[in-house]
């Protein structure tokens, strides 16, 4: 998906928000935000979202000098997380389908991205928790999924963000599959995108090999990715892509991609005809034929 001119304030907002999180200095946050405000002015919109969401954090990690700007909500969004997974999980497991259920709080977990929302906010996490059992979703397409899973011998969960981890163990734990799960995170710290350490520390590595994809940048920019990522990535049966950046990335790919995500951009929306706060359990197919109505 290419630039759109909605995503340039959007990237202005993320910027100032990551430079919050590591100073008060008005100072530093000023030079800064003109150097990115110099990088937005060159963008080339050919690009997609994501690419330029990597060159804005890698000048705010290294201005600030700060490895992981978000290390504080991203600690936060996994206590929240954890503190839900019993209660979340009993859901699942007393609900008629488990694995429809299981894929819901996997897609209600997309809410924790600081992207959007610079703050932990516990009141909008829950209610998109309370909703995940009555929101409106593809389920044609989810069962399609579940039986792709059925026969599957190798399975690649593309991850997004930390805290959402603890969801997507849950979906990976009624999967029903006899096939192994890859759960691929992102190489160093990117916004709040969960690394190999924040998919561990919650233990995540108990139901699925925990592998880097080699970048930075948010979503999963093939082109940049390591060969032992990509090796995984064009030989899994069944790749399932979590979040909007993954979508951005990775819409127009040929090969068959899952994406499970909270639509929460009017830029997205428009390309595809959904609206912001719907829930999509979609395909690169799919995507690419709502394309193909919309321009005609």
């Amino acid at each position: 998906m290419k630039i759109q001119l909605e995503c340039i304030p959007c990237f202005i907002r993320q910027a100032l928000d990551a430079l919050k999180q590591v100073t008060n200095d008005e100072y530093i946050i000023q030079r800064v935000l003109r150097r990115v405000l110099k990088e937005t002015s060159e963008f080339d919109f050919n690009l997609s979202p994501p690419t330029m969401a990597q060159k804005i954090h890698r000048i705010i990690k290294e201005e600030c000098k700060s490895e992981d700007p978000y290390a504080g909500i991203k600690a936060q969004a996994d206590e929240c997380a954890l503190e839900l997974y019993d209660k979340i999980k009993n859901k699942i497991t007393n609900s008629p389908d488990p694995f429809i259920s299981s894929l819901r709080f996997s897609i209600a977990g997309n809410i924790m991205d600081f992207a959007l929302f610079s703050k932990l906010d516990k009141e909008l996490i829950n209610s998109s928790f309370e909703k995940a059992l009555h929101q409106a979703i593809d389920k044609t397409t989810a069962i399609e999924l579940k039986n792709e899973l059925k026969e599957a011998k190798k399975i690649l969960i593309l991850a997004d963000n930390a805290g959402e981890t603890v969801f997507d163990m849950l979906f990976i734990e009624t999967m029903n599959t006899k096939g192994k799960v890859y759960y691929a995170v992102k190489d160093s710290p990117i916004i709040n995108d969960a690394t190999v350490k924040d998919a561990e520390k919650v233990g995540l590595n108990r139901v699925a090999k925990i592998v880097s994809n080699g970048t930075d940048a948010p979503g999963t920019i093939l082109k940049e990715c390591s060969d032992e990522f990509l090796s995984i990535y064009n030989s899994a049966d069944v790749v399932i892509a979590k979040g909007q950046a993954n979508l951005e990335a990775l819409n127009n790919e040929i090969r068959k991609i899952y994406f499970l995500t909270q639509i929460k951009c009017s830029a997205i929306g428009n390309k595809y005809g959904y609206n912001v706060g719907d829930w999509k359990v979609t395909t690169t197919d799919k995507l690419k034929m709502l394309q193909k109505e919309i321009s005609e």
